[in-house]
């Protein structure tokens, strides 16, 4: 495959990664801009609190489907491995940071939960577990999904998995978690200054 190719892939993943669709969900449910409601995040948890659980569960599955299809697609068109690393990374970006939204997105975690699921599906199954066991005792799904990445990540190096499979998660952990912080950089300062954990995950709580 040239770098044609590639750069067109790529580009073909960020598109797909910017179909808002959190927003488009709210919008259509309720008729408001989900980034003007409650954390403002554009994403399956500020979904389920504007809209519920099937629209935020409807969020979840489309947006982890665009991770799957950004892993799938370079492998059903023959590209070689490294594309995967492009597409997968563009696609995270898009949801991010969405031409469609002017840039104001998600932070990507079910967009990488579909990427994970396509390249390394049983760890990714087995991190699910401990990620809904720490949201249920917290209550906090940033805390949850904050164990989740840790256990999937430790995974992957314990099991000696592909180096390039690895490097992948490991940098999607670190794009995730940059997001987040520079999303919340007020909050966790405050937090930080005031010695309280409470503070760096207030809005994002599961409150069912």
């Amino acid at each position: 495959m040239d770098w044609l190719s590639a750069i067109g892939l790529g580009m073909g993943s960020y598109l797909l990664g910017s179909v808002p669709t959190a927003y488009l969900v709210v919008k259509f449910l309720r008729g408001e801009d989900i980034r003007e409601l409650g954390s403002k995040n554009v994403g399956a948890l500020n979904t389920y609190h504007q809209v519920g659980v099937l629209g935020s569960l409807l969020v979840l599955s489309v947006d982890s489907l665009k991770g799957a299809l950004a892993v799938f697609l370079p492998q059903w068109l023959g590209a070689p491995q490294w594309t995967v690393f492009l597409t997968a990374t563009l696609v995270v970006l898009g949801h991010n940071w969405p031409v469609l939204l002017g840039f104001r997105g998600g932070k990507g975690v079910a967009t990488i939960l579909g990427i994970s699921l396509a390249i390394l599906p049983i760890l990714t199954l087995i991190s699910l577990v401990p990620t809904l066991i720490a949201t249920l005792l917290t209550r906090n799904v940033v805390t949850g999904v904050g164990i989740g990445f840790i256990v999937f990540n430790i995974l992957a190096v314990a099991t000696t998995r592909d180096t390039a499979q690895i490097a992948l998660c490991l940098f999607l952990t670190v794009l995730a978690t940059g997001t987040y912080v520079a999303a919340n950089r007020g909050r966790i300062t405050a937090a930080l200054k005031n010695r309280t954990l409470r503070g760096l995950f207030y809005d994002q709580n599961w409150n069912p």
